[in-house]
């Protein structure tokens, strides 16, 4: 009935222009947000309200408000058609405006782009509310660009910044930096990092944008004897660890020789060579310490032909700044190594015994004296591996006397032949004994009429024998008794005297002695003993050698005839001087000393000539490097006759005294 009287009161009203009531049931959304009806809260809806509107401007005003949501007011007038009112609020907004430093981004607002476009600025409408427990919801704005860390900004609403900066950071990672071996200093672009191992803890990678790629970062490793390496890093896809070996320096080495095509060796490795006889090799020089210092080798070069050979070489290699070119000359070897068989006489406790010895001899391959001397002549070719002992010439200087060496296979098998050979080197040569006994020290008699030597074909001992030298049968014994008696020489006298050194059991020195031939008696000469005595043409003097107890070398000394104090002629302590003869009037004598020194920078025996007027100025006659000894005068004192192992085997040779 109400409804009904108030629709018939409506109805003239309208007609009339009076009053209208209009019943309206009004809603919100959300739906508990705070109705009010003309200023007056009413709660939360649905409220079903009647509003009376007294004429067309008459309005009645719904305020709808709620937390996180925009307040509305609904005004109500007689034309609202409708009997419900839904109210919705609309969350709360704010404009912010965002900047992207440095270069321009893909911006997004909750991960959703704001547009399609890499920008530097741009603004954005937020919408802000509150959830069930009145919680404001927060915006996050997010610049995006490849090659950058992402930035982030969270916007709320109770802040008051409206404007926002996102800036794009380099992307960072973990770096960590090893070398093998380890210990090296790195270099980041040039910045000294540390020492391997290295981490570096978030490290930036810049991006290039126009170049649309990282920049690379140059690492360089640097340690004490390796070669500096540089490696090139950057984002890598995140990569954070880096391994670099270090390299050994290394270099390809060239090795030329003179004379090419020489053997080269190192570690024990011969290494190879081209066409022309250049080796090469690559070698690495690894550190030896930490302090840097690099590997050396060793290089020895060998070269030896058919007919030559070289002395070896050493060549150190180093890293030498790099070096590559090497260049080694060989010194030829001009010497060669010669067997000399020689009798010793050694004192054991059955006496003195005459033993076969060989000694190391070293001759010079060239048989040569030098262009400034008349070329020596080689006066005997003997078969290769004769053994020459001493040598004598003849008093007129027709024939050379010498005597060769022959070991059979057992030590007590030694024996010798006494030879003869014209000096003009025709005819070949004769054999004046038989090879059964050893015969040694030959000399003629003054005359050349009679041979004298040393043999012990009548025992064990050795004792002076005589034999014609134009082949009349028979030797007789000179000497006998218990020693050894060498060197035998007779002077010029009317009744011969004999002259000889001689080993007595008794005693450790060598004694020499002199007699009558024809008599037993002896004489003993002088008390400090000598070898290989030898009168001279005059009869009144004697040459003899003598060694020196504290060096163990000899000098030349002379005496009388008759003996008593000798004069020492040459006083070199420390030279090796020996074999001395007369010229044949007595002024001058030739020797064997190794006071020279020949091209090898070797003290080496050779023939000198002392002229007794002037002892301090000896000269030296062979200067070949080989060993040369036995000197013996040519009557004409023009020419010395000598035996040398030159050119490899012993022979007799002549060379000019001028």
């Amino acid at each position: 009935m109400h409804r009904l009287w108030l629709l018939l009161c409506v109805i003239p009203i309208v007609a009339s222009g009076c009053a209208v009531s209009k019943e309206i049931t009004i809603s919100a959304k959300p739906a508990d947000a705070l109705i009010k009806i003309e200023g007056v809260d009413r709660g939360k809806g649905p409220i079903t309200e009647v509003f009376t509107f007294n004429n067309e401007t008459d309005v009645r005003r719904v305020q709808v408000s709620r937390l996180g949501f925009k307040d509305q007011t609904v005004n109500l007038t007689r034309d609202f058609d409708r009997t419900s009112l839904l109210v919705e609020l609309k969350p709360q907004s704010k404009r912010v405006t965002v900047n992207v430093v440095p270069v321009p981004a893909t911006v997004m607002v909750d991960g959703r782009p704001i547009g399609p476009e890499r920008v530097s600025t741009t603004t954005a409408e937020l919408e802000f509310t509150v959830d069930a427990r009145n919680n404001w919801n927060t915006h996050t704005l997010t610049a995006e660009r490849t090659g950058f860390s992402s930035s982030q900004a969270v916007v709320t609403w109770a802040g008051t910044e409206m404007v926002y900066t996102l800036r794009l950071e380099p992307m960072r990672k973990d770096v960590s930096i090893n070398t093998r071996p380890a210990g090296a200093s790195v270099f980041i672009d040039g910045e000294n990092v540390g020492t391997t191992p290295v981490t570096l803890s978030n490290r930036a990678f810049p991006y290039d944008s126009e170049a649309n790629s990282y920049v690379p970062q140059t690492v360089k490793v640097v340690k004490a004897g390796f070669d500096p390496i540089e490696k090139t890093i950057s984002w890598d896809d995140g990569q954070s660890d880096y391994s670099i070996d270090l390299l050994a320096k290394s270099k390809a080495v060239k090795i030329t020789t003179d004379p090419a095509g020489a053997i080269v060796t190192i570690d024990g490795r011969e290494l190879p060579r081209d066409a022309a006889g250049v080796t090469s090799v690559k070698l690495t020089f690894p550190p030896t310490n930490d302090a840097g210092d690099l590997k050396t080798y060793m290089a020895t070069v060998l070269k030896r032909t058919e007919t030559s050979e070289w002395y070896p070489a050493n060549l150190n290699i180093g890293w030498d700044g790099g070096k590559t070119d090497y260049t080694v000359t060989l010194r030829e070897i001009l010497t060669m190594p010669v067997s000399l068989l020689e009798p010793e006489m050694k004192r054991s406790d059955e006496g003195w015994l005459a033993t076969p010895t060989r000694v190391q001899t070293i001759a010079a391959k060239d048989t040569s004296e030098g262009s400034s001397k008349e070329p020596p002549v080689q006066m005997t070719r003997m078969p290769k591996g004769t053994q020459i002992d001493t040598l004598t010439v003849s008093p007129d200087g027709s024939r050379l006397l010498f005597t060769t060496l022959i070991l059979g296979r057992e030590p007590t098998d030694f024996r010798s032949q006494l030879v003869t050979t014209k000096t003009d080197a025709t005819g070949g040569v004769e054999f004046l004994s038989d090879g059964k006994s050893l015969d040694l020290t030959p000399s003629y008699s003054p005359g050349g009429e009679t041979i004298v030597f040393s043999s012990n074909r009548a025992g064990r001992r050795l004792s002076v024998w005589t034999m014609s030298a134009v082949g009349a049968p028979g030797v007789t014994n000179l000497t006998s008794g218990e020693s050894n008696d060498l060197w035998p020489n007779l002077d010029s006298d009317a009744k011969p005297r004999l002259f000889y050194q001689s080993l007595i059991d008794t005693r450790a020195d060598p004694r020499i002695f002199s007699t009558q031939l024809g008599t037993v008696s002896r004489t003993d000469l002088t008390q400090m003993g000598g070898t290989q005595p030898r009168i001279n043409p005059k009869n009144d003097s004697i040459l003899f050698s003598a060694i020196n107890e504290k060096t163990g070398k000899r000098d030349l000394f002379r005496m009388s005839d008759r003996g008593g104090v000798p004069e020492n002629l040459t006083n070199t302590p420390d030279v090796d001087e020996f074999d001395a003869v007369w010229n044949k009037d007595g002024s001058k004598i030739a020797f064997v000393s190794d006071r020279g020194v020949d091209e090898e920078k070797r003290n080496n025996l050779d023939v000198w000539v002392l002229d007794l007027t002037r002892p301090e100025q000896p000269i030296q006659i062979t200067t070949n490097g080989s060993q040369d000894d036995c000197p013996a005068w040519d009557p004409t004192g023009a020419y010395i006759y000598f035996r040398s192992n030159r050119g490899g085997d012993w022979n007799i040779w002549r060379v000019a005294t001028q």
